[in-house]
């Protein structure tokens, strides 16, 4: 109760004013502060839902990437203090405003979609803020926020581009009734079919033995592939039952790691994007930011390398660097500014052969605008 007194309390400062906070010289240990009072001084806010016990786990490992790369990183003029949330958004957004009006010049986080979503109701903001999520079409932005994440859904997108290089015109779109499924579904949709012109059909994921021995013939044909928006476990049950010559696409929630030999080689030839992090140990980045001890599985070492690409995203942001200039080669993609807010991840391409991830290369010059053959103008 204490707690949520002195929250409130810092909340309504920020909303009707607050004294001027003081500067403060560059700490000597990058290491986030856990913040136990209101202390009014300039510094950099991490905004993470530790006391939530859904996603307690994943932000400690946002916490530790985010460490990692303070600690190797160009030294800051500001502390990094660590404000610990639950998963209400009406908690995340008051700690936000208790953080503002304890002096933070910048926020990182929140985490959660729902915390996202909180924050981008506001009609404005006090200071930048980077958050490591999105929400869904928000009706109005307010200037100073900026989304960078995971985004599985926007791979979806880029695997469509990826398969433009099969040549195929007509895309067989599996999934389940999963949100992110959804999200996957329609985002491989829009652009292979919104924007490059092509055909699609979707078809709802089951096991039973009486459809799943259709699909042979439902993804036979030289003009059709398959996009599983599907994790790894759906896309094994069905890896068997397409046609062996149709191309087949999935997200990096098929991607288990390369540990994994007996999965993954019951997902032979599927194509799939992920981070660098992940698929590239050889990567610069990856290389001056690789660990040693922990074992993770591979969702929560994504959010390890999440934390690491938002510090350095933050710094780029912090010296005041316009967002359309920033773009750098991250542990987790290419990462580039995409208007009005997004910072975006473009992910690496692999593919299953003999049960490891191969790295394939993407043609530079994939044509994007939709190509009309004899045989469609005849139709």
């Amino acid at each position: 109760m204490a707690r949520f007194v002195t929250i409130l309390a810092a909340f309504l400062l920020a909303l009707y004013g607050n004294p001027p906070a003081m500067a403060t010289g560059a700490e000597e240990s990058p290491q986030p502060e856990i913040v136990s009072g209101p202390v009014i001084v300039s510094h950099i806010a991490l905004l993470l839902p530790l006391e939530s016990t859904a996603f307690a786990e994943a932000a400690n490992v946002v916490k530790e990437g985010f460490e990692t790369a303070a600690q190797r990183g160009q030294s800051l003029p500001l502390t990094i203090r660590l404000y610990a949330t639950g998963d209400d958004p009406l908690d995340i957004l008051m700690s936000y405003h208790y953080a503002v009006a304890s002096g933070a010049v910048f926020v990182v986080g929140p985490l959660t979609r729902d915390g996202v979503a909180a924050i981008a109701s506001g009609h404005s903001l006090a200071v930048p803020t980077l958050t490591l999520n999105t929400t869904d079409n928000p009706p109005s932005l307010p200037a100073k926020l900026y989304f960078f994440g995971m985004q599985t859904d926007t791979e979806a997108g880029h695997i469509a581009k990826l398969a433009l290089v099969s040549g195929r015109n007509h895309a067989v779109i599996i999934g389940d009734d999963s949100a992110l499924s959804k999200r996957l579904q329609n985002a491989f949709k829009q652009r292979w079919q919104g924007e490059y012109g092509k055909t699609a059909e979707s078809l709802r994921y089951t096991e039973n033995p009486l459809v799943l021995q259709q699909l042979r013939d439902l993804t036979a044909g030289t003009d059709r592939l398959a996009f599983l928006a599907l994790d790894a476990t759906k896309a094994r049950v069905l890896r068997n039952y397409l046609d062996p010559e149709a191309p087949v696409y999935g997200t990096s929630q098929i991607f288990t790691g390369n540990d994994n030999l007996l999965l993954n080689s019951d997902l032979n030839g599927i194509q799939f994007l992920d981070m660098p992090w992940l698929l590239q140990p050889d990567h610069p980045a990856v290389m001056a930011y690789r660990h040693a001890g922990k074992t993770r599985n591979t969702e929560m070492e994504r959010l390890y390398a999440l934390g690491i690409d938002a510090f350095r995203l933050m710094t780029d942001l912090l010296h005041q660097r316009p967002a359309k200039d920033i773009a750098f080669d991250g542990v987790t993609g290419n990462i580039r500014f995409a208007p009005p807010n997004l910072f975006t991840r473009e992910p690496i391409a692999a593919q299953f052969d003999n049960g490891k991830a191969r790295l394939i290369a993407i043609p530079s010059d994939i044509p994007e605008t939709p190509r009309n053959t004899p045989e469609d103008e005849g139709q």
